[in-house]
């Protein structure tokens, strides 16, 4: 006899996260039980109304008089973290429920939100036979409209998957049409005033981007953090400062320069700001790293492969640039540099880069081999 299953499948976890279910369900009553305490939770999750059209699946096979036995209907979760945590702890709860139910089918039911992930985790491991999606049915108006927006980005995960991309896109073409405004300019106070209106796009797009990865709590999450480091006494603290402080007398020198050149071209004003200055601020990237790999080996006595990569690629990007604007400047009768230099800055760039690489990879592959023979371990 082929036994079916009746699957829902929640990858965010919302069933754990809000009702303080405990996962894979299985039973008719047991999701019951699952189902109401979600609703009670969060009445306006779509995964309840999941669990339920699951359940009136399976009240419908009752009444087709299916043979008693002959189908289950079962509940699996995931992780808040959505990606290869959410999608591994699937894979356990599903292996768990196809070996307590032993379907040979299977009904997948959803929201329709994220199906399209799970499938081939389902049917690389079940065939399904049929899928059903459920939309929550909601008001036609314009206040109901008003009112889905509303709970969609109260929802982090939704604001960032639905709100960032058109905040990036509101940020790209502010930023595209400032640059080429700035470039043609010959005078800088008429190009800000004449362009009030990129500034404001660029100034709404930005503020759409913090608000969708919620930058409030992170920053709130980072100024915790560091309090902690101050307390305990973190040299990172001290480095930090430090290099924020060369960063900006760079900056500051890059600008008091400018008065050694005489140019109206907002181009050759800004290949000097940024050739003066790029040096000093790398260089006070470079004391933050120090201060991060120090305060690392103070606490846990190891050093971190990846600190070593940060510094090459600092000094590869300065490199880089550096020789493109010793090309850019010597166009632009700026100042005279050897074509060779230029070349030498270009090419040691590169190396650097590609050297970074090959640790990284190096160190990312070795990682790989020692999970790989502790785990032998732990199953011998």
């Amino acid at each position: 006899m082929k036994k079916t299953l009746i699957l829902v499948v929640d990858r965010d976890d919302d069933f754990g996260a809000k009702g303080g279910v405990e996962t894979p369900v299985i039973g008719i009553d047991a999701c019951a039980a699952a189902a109401t305490a979600l609703g009670v939770a969060d009445p306006e999750d779509s995964d309840t109304n999941a669990l339920f059209a699951a359940m009136n699946i399976y009240r419908e096979m009752e009444k087709d008089g299916e043979p008693a036995g002959s189908f289950e209907v079962a509940l699996i979760c995931g992780d808040q973290k959505v990606g290869y945590k959410s999608d591994g702890k699937l894979v356990d709860e599903l292996d768990e429920v196809l070996e307590k139910v032993g379907p040979n089918r299977a009904i997948l039911v959803g929201d329709g939100a994220e199906d399209e992930y799970v499938y081939p985790i389902i049917s690389s491991r079940v065939s399904i036979d049929s899928v059903r999606k459920v939309y929550v049915k909601q008001s036609p108006g314009v206040e109901g409209t008003f009112y889905i927006l509303q709970k969609i980005f109260a929802d982090p995960q939704k604001r960032e998957r639905f709100l960032a991309p058109i905040s990036w896109i509101i940020i790209l073409i502010s930023e595209i049409y400032i640059a080429a405004g700035i470039l043609t300019a010959d005078d800088m106070s008429d190009f800000f005033i004449s362009s009030t209106t990129l500034f404001i796009s660029l100034a709404i797009g930005v503020m759409l981007v913090l608000y969708s990865y919620n930058v409030g709590d992170r920053v709130r999450r980072v100024k915790d953090r560091w309090v902690g480091m101050a307390r305990r006494g973190s040299v990172t603290i001290i480095f930090t400062i430090g290099g924020l402080a060369v960063m900006a007398i760079g900056l500051i020198f890059g600008f008091i320069s400018l008065s050694d050149y005489y140019t109206t071209r907002t181009l050759q004003r800004l290949a000097l700001l940024v050739y003066n200055a790029l040096w000093p601020v790398l260089f006070g990237i470079i004391i933050i790293l120090v201060g991060s790999l120090l305060d690392r080996y103070m606490n846990a006595h190891v050093i971190k492969y990846r600190f070593i990569t940060n510094f090459l690629d600092v000094i590869a990007v300065g490199m880089l640039i550096t020789g493109a604007l010793d090309f850019v400047n010597s166009n632009l009768g700026l100042a005279y540099t050897s074509i060779t230099v230029i070349a030498f800055e270009i090419a040691g760039g590169f190396i650097l880069s590609v050297a970074a690489l090959v640790l990284q990879h190096s160190v990312n592959k070795d990682m790989g081999i020692r999970e790989e023979e502790e785990i032998a371990d732990e199953v011998l």
